[in-house]
């Protein structure tokens, strides 16, 4: 696109002049407000509607897990926005646009092995989450179809609607980078924050779904270990990280970002987890928007959702496109390669959706392995091994030992929990595989 080139060209000659590179700017890039809607966007798509199951599968241990993931994953995320830095510091060719900035900093950090590793997870992360996006669409769009059906029944059934979720989802995913969809972040968290206001009115207003005498029973190692994916889930936008920053104004900045952006979410996040979790107990579904009794705000609340998951659908998937056309050599600029590998991207994320119709089977298996690793591992573990490296000719820098002390806790907290959660997910799966299908049940109706 001209904007992009245009773009590209003035980052280019500020690299050969010196200036504002060397102070992290690119112009006509994103504000760190702006940017923080976008971790916002990311964030808030599919995770915060299994929060309250998450409470009930870890019980009241789920509060202080949530508040300690938020503040680790954030600092992590800082560290994370950091590197970049460094490296544009250290490396010139590095203070101009990248389509894989976190392999990069992966190869500067880990080397040529440690590339293609964070390559891998990135990729499967999202890939994964943005899966569990159709998944839940396909399902709100199926519930809608059902209340309005006169006799409950439904003209389509998830499986058939995954289908053409998926189909109308392909023209979007052809655009470049975020700074050419800014709007689908607006959009994004303004639907998600209408969303947790009806939710929670919704929550405490209703009567027909809420049992009279809610159960909360102590978490077996089972359940513990899906809760914590869960939660990680919910927390697990460093993946993406890299490539939002890379479209800021000032790179530098991107620590604000993580600030403001962590703080809304947190802010979503608590209310709907507890009311949901209070009110509900252990009955609570994985989604809690299927939880609540049927309302004409409640078919809002799952309309400005639905707006929410193909926004961050849009935002989630670009990444992943962007690593594979790097693969292939595919040009910056709009052309058909770029629209044929990504219409085979969504087309490959149907038939897993197909094979695996429950969202959140996918989203602890996700959580509990890749988001571990690309949240919790790898980014305080690229930081550390940037700092230590003294190399080069470049300046040195240290850190202080609580730093250390904190990072190095945070990716054994991550492959503790990580392992526990994806064996449990992955024994999940294969269990439900042989029972929910949407091959053999296509024509199903299911709410």
């Amino acid at each position: 696109m001209s904007g992009e080139k245009t773009q590209i060209s003035a980052i280019s000659s500020a690299t050969r002049d010196g200036g504002d590179v060397e102070r992290g700017l690119m112009k006509g890039g994103m504000n760190y407000g702006l940017t923080a809607l976008f971790l916002v966007a990311q964030m808030a798509g599919a995770g915060f509607l299994a929060l309250p199951k998450a409470l009930a599968d870890v019980g009241w241990l789920g509060v202080p897990m949530m508040l300690l993931f938020c503040v680790s994953v954030g600092f992590a995320g800082t560290k994370l926005g950091r590197c970049w830095v460094i490296l544009e510091e250290r490396w010139p060719e590095h203070r101009q646009l990248a389509r894989q900035p976190y392999m990069d900093i992966a190869h500067r950090s880990l080397g040529n092995t440690g590339r293609k590793i964070t390559l891998v997870s990135v990729v499967l992360n999202l890939f994964g989450s943005t899966t569990v996006f159709i998944i839940l669409i396909s399902e709100m769009l199926a519930s809608l179809l059902i209340d309005a059906a006169p006799d409950g029944s439904c003209a389509l059934t998830k499986c058939q609607l995954v289908v053409i979720v998926s189909v109308v989802l392909i023209p979007f995913t052809w655009l470049g980078t975020p700074k050419d969809f800014w709007q689908a972040s607006v959009l994004a968290v303004t639907a998600t924050a209408a969303a947790v206001v009806v939710i929670i009115v919704e929550i405490f207003t209703g009567q027909e779904s809420i049992p009279d005498h809610p159960r909360y029973p102590n978490p077996t190692v089972s359940s513990f270990s899906l809760g914590f994916g869960s939660i990680l889930f919910a927390f697990g936008g460093a993946a993406v990280f890299p490539t939002i920053q890379n479209d800021m104004k000032n790179r530098s900045l991107f620590w604000k970002s993580i600030c403001f952006g962590f703080a809304g979410i947190l802010t979503l996040y608590l209310p709907v987890a507890l009311s949901g979790y209070i009110m509900y107990g252990d009955q609570v579904k994985s989604n809690i928007l299927l939880t609540v009794d049927s309302s004409a705000a409640v078919t809002v609340a799952i309309a400005l959702q639905i707006v929410n998951l193909v926004c961050t659908f849009i935002i989630s998937c670009n990444p992943v496109s962007q690593s594979i056309e790097q693969l292939f050599h595919i040009p910056h600029n709009f052309n058909w390669r770029r629209c044929v590998v990504r219409s085979v991207t969504v087309l490959l994320q149907m038939l897993i959706c197909l094979a695996i119709p429950d969202f959140g089977l996918i989203l602890n298996l996700i959580g509990g392995s890749l988001i571990t690793l690309c949240t919790f591992v790898l980014p305080p573990l690229m930081y550390m091994r940037l700092i230590d490296d003294h190399s080069g000719p470049w300046k040195h820098r240290t850190m202080p030992m609580w730093e250390r002390i904190f990072l190095v806790e945070i990716i054994i907290v991550g492959v503790i929990g990580g392992v526990c959660s994806t064996i449990t997910a992955v024994y999940e799966i294969v269990e439900a595989s042989f029972q929910e299908s949407c091959f053999t049940t296509f024509s199903h109706c299911t709410k």
